[in-house]
């Protein structure tokens, strides 16, 4: 669960932290108040692609910072895992889990495991027959016993 998201120079957000609680949070506000940029950030956090236009005008560089609190992750310091990344400008970036530097890539796989985004019609695809296989066989590789 993430308990904290730190967000700083993305888009009309200048520096913002969002402390989330136990349970459902629900953001809302007004069009163009800043939600969509919140779960860009998380999705940013979750090693997601980062476009140099979502830096806030007059900024060198933006920067996101997650607490997630998973005591089962292996990577867990005290039942936490802290996730950052800063992008500058000049396409150049930094990722940061628990202090360490890592990869994209490493961001990608560690936090596949942590976050499942979910889209507003992504459950019409569970009626789209042609997708029925794919499922199946997900369902199958996750079950083989070896």
């Amino acid at each position: 669960m993430i308990t904290t998201l730190h967000i700083k120079n993305i888009g009309i957000i200048d520096d913002l932290t969002v402390n989330f609680n136990e349970g459902l949070n629900i953001l809302t506000g007004e069009t163009g108040a800043g939600k969509t940029l919140i779960i860009d950030s998380i999705n940013i956090i979750a090693g997601g692609r980062f476009s140099k236009e979502m830096i806030r005008k007059g900024e060198e560089f933006s920067y996101i910072e997650a607490n997630i609190y998973c005591p089962q992750n292996s990577l867990s310091i005290d039942d936490n895992i802290i996730i950052s990344r800063e992008i500058h400008s000049n396409g150049r970036g930094l990722c940061k889990i628990n202090g360490r530097f890592a990869t994209v890539n490493e961001l990608k796989e560690i936090m596949s495991e942590i976050i499942d985004f979910h889209g507003q019609h992504d459950n019409q695809l569970l009626l789209n027959p042609s997708e029925h296989i794919s499922y199946l066989d997900r369902f199958a590789r996750r079950n083989i016993i070896t």
